[in-house]
């Protein structure tokens, strides 16, 4: 029985889920004024767009955190199958 199994499945889900957020995280600051003029109030308009530019920067905080894990997943999938494929080729050599 193996020690070490590794769901290549869900790495993929994960690559796959990290990349769709990313996408969404990146287009949030286009919507961030389209909402002033319903506001109503210039008072609740320049709350709103301290939060938008509070988010702005926390938003580029989680990117960058977002895509260094979507790396850090791509990258143990490729490692875990370059392993698997030379510990078949070793056990196949023998």
């Amino acid at each position: 029985m193996a020690d070490l199994r590794v769901d290549y499945q869900l790495l993929a889900s994960i690559h796959s889920t990290l990349n769709g957020l990313t996408g969404e995280f990146q287009h949030i600051e286009d919507q961030a004024s389209a909402y002033n003029s319903a506001f109503g109030s210039d008072a609740i308009t320049g709350a709103m767009g301290a939060f938008a530019g509070n988010w702005s920067s926390h938003r580029k905080t989680l990117l960058s955190t977002m895509r260094n894990l979507d790396r850090m997943v791509t990258t143990t999938a490729q490692d875990f199958h370059h392993a698997d494929s030379q510990l078949a080729a070793d056990l196949t050599r023998k």
